[in-house]
């Protein structure tokens, strides 16, 4: 059975979400979708110094950590939305645990 036309939008919308972090004092960005797949990774090479190469491992972790809490925080959000705080649904992933459905 297809999912409801409600949660068929929202999956649209989360896939045409994008939210973007730079960290590591600029070196590092990363863009996720709404459902938090990684879409894009960039490192600043015109500012690489090899010296600073734990930092810019540690930004890309951070960053795309950040990345999808954000990403769970709006998928939290659109789900209230449309169903409301009070429903249960038990595909719906804890935007806390990090897990995704």
């Amino acid at each position: 059975m297809p999912p409801p036309p409600e949660l068929q939008e929202l999956h649209a919308e989360l896939s045409r979400a994008r939210m973007t972090t730079v960290k590591a004092g600029g070196l590092v960005t990363a863009e996720i979708d709404g459902n938090g797949r990684l879409l894009d990774l960039s490192i600043d090479t015109t500012r690489l110094d090899p010296a600073r190469l734990r930092l810019i491992e540690a930004g890309i972790v951070e960053a795309v950590n950040e990345a999808e809490d954000r990403s769970a925080d709006l998928e939290a959000r659109l789900y209230d939305r449309l169903f409301g705080d009070d429903q249960d649904f038990g595909e719906r992933p804890d935007p806390a645990s990090g897990e995704r459905s």
